[in-house]
């Protein structure tokens, strides 16, 4: 099973017969990375001194035929005229494995440093690879090499689902070295992502922890009320964020963000009228585009404009022993209130952390209010009066389960 805690090695430069730094790492390049900014945003690598032979990544990139609108820039910031170059963007260059060339005419030393902007890597038919979670999955099993079934597919498929409808796209470069483990945290944080390993040891992923709507087959559980102690219920303030001002489009060359989102469209005036602002700027170095942004900003302020109830409890048994982080329950808790100011019951939460204790044969759990709670939806038969009493499809499920 692979090591999330072990380092990703990128391709040196050293390795080809004759660099101009030989301790110069190849990049890793993921998504559109032609939008934003401007400039070159991040440098080429000299594999050849004398053949004038650039690396632009570690890999193949998008084929031009595809639409990749490759352009060079030099030091100064101008763009390289394309004449002066040739790219060859699936380049096995000394029989060292395929990356991504130009190569010169004449000395292009008097350039450096030479920046590129690209389009990054693509999948087995030629698509760009951009939405976050089939990021997250080519850096696992294509670049680190994991084995298909250490990847949980079901929460995968979730997961990217969710960020397609969203719109979410990623665009970055892996320049340094760093685990596997930080490097997909910073990419699917930057989308309200998270992952861990499940029981079996598989890697999950999630987006937007807490928010959204869920299929009533993703309930993994419920929690009776008889069955619990040491019931409390925190609300966390601190962590409460009304607007989410964004900085994105970052430039890995000059390490500097270049574009800015206000966070105004989007914030929660409401929140801040009862709370106070409480403001957040996110950097989201794997965002180029402006509307992800905004929606990045709008679903953080979704999902913490409000305090987040999180509910600490211990189960009298080991029935739900099964359960992982990340998953779905039902809690109903009778001296709780929903907003109608009834008893909170079957309310959707999900699962922060939980702690078996074996020997007593009890569970505790730290949870997570998601704000949800499953509905119940009302058959039109003429038993329900249309006086606002009942909701069609949205209201809440109060049989006990």
């Amino acid at each position: 099973m692979i090591d999330l805690g072990a380092t990703l090695e990128l391709k040196r430069a050293g390795s080809y017969s004759n660099p101009r730094r030989p301790g110069a790492l190849l990049p890793v390049v993921y998504g559109d990375l032609t939008f934003g900014g401007s400039g070159g945003l991040w440098p080429a690598v000299c594999l050849d001194q004398d053949a004038f032979v650039y690396a632009l990544a570690g890999h193949a990139l998008r084929p031009l035929a595809a639409g990749n609108a490759v352009g060079l820039y030099g030091g100064g910031g101008q763009v390289i005229d394309p004449a002066a170059y040739t790219l060859d963007l699936a380049h096995d260059f000394e029989g060292r494995g395929v990356i991504a060339t130009a190569t010169f005419g004449e000395d292009a030393k008097s350039l450096e440093p030479i920046t590129v902007r690209a389009q990054g890597r693509a999948d087995g038919e030629g698509g760009l690879i951009a939405n976050p979670v089939d990021v997250a999955r080519d850096l696992f099993l294509n670049l680190a090499g994991a084995a298909p079934d250490e990847l949980e597919s079901a929460s995968f498929g979730r997961a990217r689902a969710r960020a397609e409808a969203l719109g979410y796209a990623a665009a970055g470069v892996i320049s340094k070295q760093a685990t596997l483990g930080s490097l997909l945290t910073g990419l699917l944080s930057d989308f309200l992502g998270s992952w861990w390993r499940d029981g079996a040891g598989r890697l999950k992923v999630f987006l937007d922890l807490g928010a959204g709507s869920l299929s009533e087959s993703e309930i993994a559980a419920c929690l009776r009320q008889g069955d619990l102690s040491g019931v409390s219920v925190e609300a966390r303030l601190a962590e409460m964020v009304n607007r989410a001002p964004a900085r994105f489009a970052y430039n890995f060359a000059t390490q500097e963000y270049e574009d800015f989102f206000d966070g105004l469209d989007g914030q929660d005036l409401r929140a801040q009228g009862m709370h106070g602002l409480a403001s957040a700027t996110l950097e989201l170095a794997w965002v180029r585009l402006p509307s992800v942004a905004r929606t990045v900003s709008g679903r953080l302020v979704g999902l913490l404009g409000r305090p987040r109830r999180v509910i600490s409890c211990r189960e009298n048994s080991l029935a739900n022993l099964p359960l992982e982080k990340g998953d779905a329950v039902l809690i109903s808790l009778s001296w709780l209130q929903d907003p109608q100011g009834r008893p909170l019951k079957n309310q959707i939460v999900r699962v922060l952390g939980l702690e078996p204790d074996l020997d007593a044969g009890g569970m505790g759990y730290t949870l997570l209010d998601s704000g949800l709670y499953k509905t119940l939806a009302t058959p039109a038969d003429g038993q329900g009066l249309a006086d606002g009493s009942l909701l069609a499809g949205g209201g809440r499920d109060r049989n006990d389960y």
